[in-house]
């Protein structure tokens, strides 16, 4: 007992008193304690713990929804992080992570139960369902990813080659030696003070609606090095204004980018992925348009807001 209290005082930063708590709604949430410790920790990233309580009330309905996958890594984290985009963008299934899109259409075998047709729908639209064993219609990439730790002058092993195809971002900068151990913050005493609030201008509005030539507009304003937003259509960032500016749904690590500054893309089509509650996002492009310019490269964490690149209107070329 002794020695288990001494490791949870020296983890004490990263603990959380919600995940320790015993809740019996647990029988009408059905979150195990891995997922509901893991979906805590995501829900402070994005800096939403005050929708902990609606998205324990939608995981059930998402469950539901997608034929009752069992409440295992890996489905748990599909079920959960579905739950947690649903309740933060607003509306159910507006933004599916490539992950729920995988499953929905059988890449992780057959669901239990059927998955809602209408869900389905709005999940994959008109790509047919994998009805065969899955493993069957994946294209073999160890060779590729052997190549590419080869050519990145990393040792390939098997293990190695298995670390960099399950984690190709996060898992090169391992191999390649540059990943940083997470410090752990001290214990902080149970009685410490509360530090002094910094004086913020009250009563003073930071976001406003904004009529030009007969459209609304929501602008919000944030301090310097923040960004002013036009609905996408402009963004300020340290002191400049980026035209048609790209913004990140979420806090999260850009794992691709699929375009070039000049790239003609059009609206929908997607531009970058996102890596965010280790699941793969996908961002389209919200306009027909070019790109302009580029501001995060692969490996680089954003926040929420951050502007990725800019999408200047405009047409396409075929």
């Amino acid at each position: 007992v002794a020695y288990f209290r001494e490791l949870k005082e020296k983890y004490r930063s990263i603990l959380d008193p919600i995940s320790e708590r015993i809740d019996t709604r647990v029988l009408i949430y059905q979150v195990p304690g891995g997922m509901l410790s893991n979906l805590v920790s995501q829900l402070k990233q994005q800096n939403a713990m005050d929708r902990f309580e609606d998205v324990l009330a939608e995981i059930p309905k998402v469950r539901k929804d997608l034929g009752y996958p069992p409440l295992v890594t890996p489905t748990s984290q599909v079920v959960g992080v579905q739950g947690v985009m649903n309740v933060l963008m607003g509306q159910r299934y507006l933004v599916c992570p490539q992950e729920t899109k995988n499953y929905v259409k059988g890449m992780y075998g057959k669901t239990p139960a059927p998955v809602d047709p209408e869900i389905q729908k709005k999940i994959i639209g008109d790509e047919e369902p994998v009805t065969c064993r899955p493993a069957d219609i994946l294209e073999p990439e160890w060779d590729r990813r052997k190549q590419e730790l080869e050519d990145m002058g990393i040792e390939t092993t098997d293990e190695n080659v298995l670390i960099y195809a399950i984690y190709p971002v996060v898992g090169a900068k391992f191999l390649k030696g540059e990943a940083v151990e997470e410090s752990l913050e001290p214990p902080k005493p149970d009685c410490e003070p509360a530090p002094a609030a910094e004086p913020t201008p009250s009563g003073i509005p930071t976001e406003y609606e904004v009529e030009v030539d007969g459209e609304v507009y929501e602008v919000k304003i944030e301090p310097k090095g923040g960004f002013i937003s036009l609905d996408g259509q402009a963004a300020h960032t340290e002191d400049r204004v980026i035209e048609g500016g790209l913004k990140s749904p979420m806090q999260g690590l850009i794992t691709k980018i699929k375009v070039k500054p000049g790239s003609a893309v059009k609206e929908g089509e997607i531009v970058a992925v996102l890596e965010a509650m280790k699941m793969e996002n996908n961002i389209e492009s919200p306009r027909t348009g070019k790109v302009g310019e580029i501001l995060v490269e692969e490996g680089d964490s954003v926040e929420k807001g951050s502007i990725i690149m800019s999408i200047i209107p405009g047409v396409a070329d075929e």
